[in-house]
């Protein structure tokens, strides 16, 4: 019979899901009853236990994991008990290396009790290998299926981030899955769009927030992050992703990054197309114009050069023989502009080089821009449209708080409408007094659906017809633009849509604005 008792044990125990209790999980109690039987039936001498309860098989950072191992490198312990292989891990290779290598490399006898497998005999059982790919495959199906069934309920319009973006909080504690605007943080994301609409950078609006000492998103929102120099600090990136997050005009949107696998813990970003975007979902903090507006002015920005003076219509020009953009460079001082797909392919001859001196470009476009614009716009219109739109606007305010008003009542029913089951369920109520109350809250039900439908439609009809509003704004950015001797990028992006520039140097002006006269 074997000597056991030389043998220094370490039991192993882990879990891959979370508990919702701060107790220890049922199966975590069922393998420590398993193991301990063995040790007293086997006589080991144990030594310590090691218990990972919520974490995955598929690697192998974890916390007494890595204890374990210490303990091992110490001497502490040269025997190693789990219930299965698939408690010590479930990613075959590194799973194979611990018993193939590591173990054997320290003298670590290692038991897997249901598996069968005992190293003492100096070899794995011939199927351990098969096993451990079995382990690993159960490890992926798990993965897919729970990606599958999450990327549903995103779909659905349910939030399932851990973290509410900066500027909303959840719906209450027992619903994380509806987001509500946090009035406490809500005014530094609208700052925040309307600063970059007129004309502020990413850098500008991080400096004005770390001087004001507003704090970031994770300090607000008390999450632990690794600190670095610039732990606190309002970072561009992180303004970035706030201005282009699609969650702040209502619409819902995840699944902006994904783990690059089920063993990987790497975090890729993932391409706009590839978003989850679901609209309506919530109240929004940002209106659309403004956040189409923060859009079309990063739209002009993209691929263009950074300096210390940004050009005015930098990003607005194109080619018309290739459709590329004409980039602006800066030479000896001076600037020109210069076809960006013949500059990169000169040799190949793809396009030519349509080049200008910006300066003269610069003060011909505003030239013509101006002309346009008085003939664009009669003054004396003005006070009317004024006055007919203000009309326009609180009809659309008194529609949307009723709006507002009959989605509350009709979540108020569908309440009502489930406390009866449960009433019904606890026999509190017979079968004709629950179909009773049960017919008039259904019948009041399609009442507010047909009255929300109505109200929707009203809205529609006001918010999309061609009228006042339009002129409004238009006129408002061409008042603006006549007054000014400096116009802003920010104006011109609300201006003009782009400038197409041909190899003869004519230039062709697209405007957003139209014409009223």
């Amino acid at each position: 019979m074997r000597d056991n008792s030389i043998f220094n044990v370490g039991l192993y125990l882990r879990l891959s899901r979370e508990d919702e209790n701060t107790i220890e999980s049922e199966s975590i109690s069922h393998q420590r009853l398993l193991l301990e039987d063995y040790v007293k039936v086997n006589r080991f001498n144990l030594v310590d236990e090691y218990v990972d309860d919520g974490y995955t098989g598929t690697n192998f950072t974890r916390p007494d994991f890595n204890r374990l191992i210490r303990d091992i490198e110490a001497g502490k312990i040269n025997c190693v008990i789990t219930k299965d292989m698939s408690r010590l891990g479930r990613d075959y290779i590194s799973t194979g290396w611990y018993l193939e290598k590591y173990f054997p490399e320290h003298n670590v006898r290692f038991i897997s009790i249901n598996d069968n497998i005992d190293t003492i005999t100096g070899q794995l059982d011939d199927v351990a290998p098969f096993k451990a790919v079995i382990n690993d495959y159960y490890a992926k199906d798990i993965s897919n299926k729970v990606r599958t069934s999450i990327t549903a309920m995103k779909k659905r319009g349910k939030f399932l981030g851990g973290i509410p973006p900066y500027g909303y909080k959840f719906a209450s504690e027992k619903n994380h899955q509806q987001l509500v605007i946090d009035e406490v943080v809500a005014p530094v994301v609208r700052r925040m769009f309307q600063m970059y609409a007129n004309g502020k950078s990413l850098y500008e609006i991080a400096d004005t927030f770390n001087q004001e000492k507003i704090p970031i998103p994770s300090i607000y929102k008390n999450i632990k992050r690794k600190k670095s120099e610039a732990y606190g600090l309002w970072q561009t990136r992180t303004i970035d992703e706030i201005l282009k997050n699609p969650t702040y005009i209502g619409n819902l949107t995840q699944g902006r990054r994904r783990k690059v696998n089920y063993k990987s813990k790497k975090i890729v970003r993932l391409p706009k197309e590839e978003w989850i975007v679901v609209e309506n979902t919530h109240k929004p903090i940002i209106d659309k114009e403004t956040f189409d507006k923060v859009q079309s002015i990063y739209e002009k920005n993209k691929n263009r050069k950074c300096t210390k003076n940004n050009v005015l219509f930098g990003g607005f020009l194109y080619c018309k023989e290739c459709g590329h953009k004409i980039g602006i460079n800066k030479t000896h001082e001076k600037y020109y502009c210069c076809c960006n797909y013949y500059k990169r392919f000169s040799k190949q001859g793809l396009c030519t080089p349509h080049s200008i001196p910006y300066d003269l470009l610069e003060k011909e476009l505003l030239t013509e821009i101006r002309k346009e614009c008085k003939k664009s716009v009669r003054e004396e219109k003005f006070p009317e449209l004024l006055k007919n739109n203000n009309k326009k606007k609180q009809a659309i305010d008194n529609i949307t708080k009723l709006i507002a008003k009959k989605n509350l009542e009709i979540e108020q029913n569908n309440k009502a409408v489930d406390d009866l089951y449960i009433a019904k369920l606890k026999q509190e109520l017979d079968n004709d007094r629950y179909k009773s109350i049960y017919n008039r809250l259904n019948e009041e039900l399609n009442k507010l659906k047909n009255e929300l439908h109505i109200l929707k439609n009203d809205y529609n009809k006001l918010a999309n017809e061609e009228n006042e509003s339009n002129q409004i704004a238009d006129m408002t950015m061409i008042k603006e633009f006549l007054e000014l001797k400096e116009p802003s990028r920010e104006l011109m992006a609300n201006l003009i849509d782009k400038i197409v520039i041909d190899e003869d140097k004519h230039i062709s002006i697209y405007y957003k604005i139209r014409r009223y006269s």
